[in-house]
């Protein structure tokens, strides 16, 4: 009897004990399972579900549906559950009783006298009344009935990725937001990074914001979240376990892998005079798995260095983070007229670091050009050239190039 009283009392609130999610980046499908009556079932969402829904995702699958009747319900008053009881309000020093004639209009008996507002402060005999009633009321009509699943998508849910890298260490943890003013469980829940754009809006409400923030979960039975393939250019995931998510944000562990970082000067350009060129100071390091796009929080021999945003990066593809100038980043740069249209450039790096870096030149001419060059790679649009220098060691690059008069 107890577990058919919470169904109910489950389904009636617009959530399922049973229910999946997959979480995108600012908005989540919710999918509940139900058992329909034959013929008709009314869904009676909450204020938050249904500001937060996203018009024409709404889907009742197992089922086929005939119509719909969507109509949004104007805010339920307190007074509503209490309709012909009395309430007590404090008035001159002492709390006095009154009756409830309407609660709508509202109009109360005191005394034999009706009024339009009961002066002071109102109590309530109990809490009936003050629980927030449905905000919305969806009549599916349909053949048939039995089991069938509720799905839609909300913005009040969604979730972000943060990572540390220190040393050879990369971590990520999933921050999951659940702005839908209550708590949200599910059996299972999926995450899927990349771009999947969502034009539609909802009842033209915004989303309420979160109502608290929650600290970093204790670690789950298994530590992480499972790659679970590719699809329509998209990285899925899936959290180990039931999850329940509190208003706020929960942040849960997402990855730990070994990478190997490596430090790097980084300049690219179109083509310049300048006796000296500055170079982008950065890291890059060898994806140990399908990588979700993220904030990454980059620490140095215990130094907080800079934050970068990594994008989706498929597993042995290079991850660069780039971090802004380097003081030290500077390559002497000398250019000779040959002819008008004609120059040689020398371009002269030295690592003044007590550790390897990795330097990469990019530099791009106006077409048509001719270009002359070795220890580069020739591009269409110019030469890119990439090399890695010790501590103290320098190289020089030197090329020819004709540009269009």
């Amino acid at each position: 009897m107890r577990q058919h009283l919470l169904a109910a009392l489950a389904l009636s609130l617009g959530i399922s004990l049973a229910q999946e999610a997959t979480i995108y980046r600012g908005f989540a499908e919710v999918r509940q399972p139900v058992t329909l009556p034959v013929g008709a079932w009314t869904w009676e969402p909450s204020q938050a579900v249904v500001q937060s829904l996203i018009a024409g995702t709404l889907e009742l699958s197992g089922v086929e549906e005939i119509s719909r009747l969507v109509q949004v319900l104007p805010p339920s008053s307190p007074l509503a559950a209490y309709r012909g009881k009395k309430v007590q309000f404090y008035w001159e020093g002492q709390w006095r009783e009154a009756t409830v004639v309407d609660p709508d209009r509202p109009i109360f008996e005191f005394e034999g006298r009706y009024l339009t507002a009961l002066p002071g402060l109102i109590a309530y005999p109990d809490p009936s009344g003050l629980r927030p009633g449905p905000a919305a009321r969806v009549t599916f009509r349909y053949q048939g009935g039995g089991a069938a699943s509720l799905s839609y998508l909300s913005r009040g849910l969604g979730w972000k990725l943060y990572y540390t890298l220190e040393g050879v260490d990369l971590t990520g943890w999933a921050a999951l937001e659940n702005n839908l003013g209550q708590p949200m469980e599910f059996k299972q829940v999926e995450l899927v990074a990349g771009s999947v754009p969502v034009l539609e809006g909802g009842f033209d409400q915004p989303v309420p914001a979160p109502q608290a923030l929650e600290s970093r979960a204790p670690a789950m039975d298994k530590a992480g979240a499972e790659f679970m393939g590719e699809a329509g250019g998209t990285y899925r995931y899936r959290l180990p376990g039931a999850l329940t998510l509190p208003p706020g944000q929960t942040e849960l562990p997402f990855l730990q892998a070994k990478v190997q970082p490596t430090y790097t000067w980084r300049w690219q350009s179109g083509f310049t005079s300048a006796s000296e060129i500055s170079f982008e100071r950065g890291y890059r390091f060898a994806a140990p798995e399908n990588l979700a796009g993220g904030l990454v929080s980059i620490r140095d021999q215990g130094v907080f260095v800079g934050q970068a945003f990594l994008p989706e990066t498929p597993k042995g593809a290079p991850a660069a983070l780039t971090l802004g100038p380097d003081p030290e980043g500077k390559a002497a740069r000398k250019v000779e007229v040959l002819a008008q249209n004609r120059f040689r450039v020398t371009t002269t790096v030295k690592n003044p670091k007590k550790y390897s870096l990795e330097v990469e030149m990019a530099e791009f001419f106006p077409q048509p050009f001719t270009l002359e060059i070795t220890g580069a790679e020739r591009t269409p649009e110019g030469y890119r050239a990439r090399f890695t220098l010790a501590p103290g060691a320098s190289r020089t690059l030197t090329y020819t190039v004709t540009l269009p008069k």
